[in-house]
């Protein structure tokens, strides 16, 4: 399904329905998500049972990182940082940048969202070797107190 996913979520960014794309790339966490409660590695406490649990841990992070790469357009900075959780370096999500452009037809200049997408994440899935260190765990996301949301949803007309 993650594999699947740079085909389908990369078509609908193709066609600007950011909307259903990150639905799309949501799809592939809800099923990591799923896929991890199911195997229940944390059950898995013999030692003839550890290398199915490291089996079960890869497929995991090679769909965590998969998942990173189709939320990339979205999330450029958390991706980065999820890349480096995941023990890769360099740049995985180059930063965008807004640039005033002059109108072609004597309009008024406005801004473009653009940025150097030369580097950075392959759209594809791309194997994470066994044995690679991570990083220490940290959260890449922080809880909002509910006053913040409440605001933000005022704010926004809903």
């Amino acid at each position: 399904m993650a594999r699947a996913g740079f085909r389908t979520v990369g078509d609908l960014i193709g066609r600007h329905r950011q909307k259903q794309a990150i639905g799309e790339a949501m799809k592939v966490v809800a099923e990591a998500n799923k896929y991890l409660s199911e195997q229940a590695p944390w059950k898995l406490k013999d030692e003839a049972d550890k290398p199915r649990m490291g089996t079960i841990l890869h497929v995991v992070l090679q769909v965590v990182s998969d998942a990173n790469t189709l939320l990339t357009p979205f999330l450029p900075h958390s991706a980065q940082q999820v890349h480096e959780l995941l023990g890769g370096t360099g740049v995985h999500a180059p930063m965008p940048v807004i640039e005033q452009v002059d109108d072609l037809d004597g309009g008024p200049a406005y801004p473009v969202l653009t940025g150097d997408y030369t580097v950075g994440a392959r759209w594809e899935s791309v194997p994470l070797e066994a044995g690679r260190p991570l990083a220490a765990p940290k959260p890449v996301f922080r809880k909002l107190d509910p006053s913040i949301v409440d605001e933000e949803l005022a704010r926004l007309g809903g």
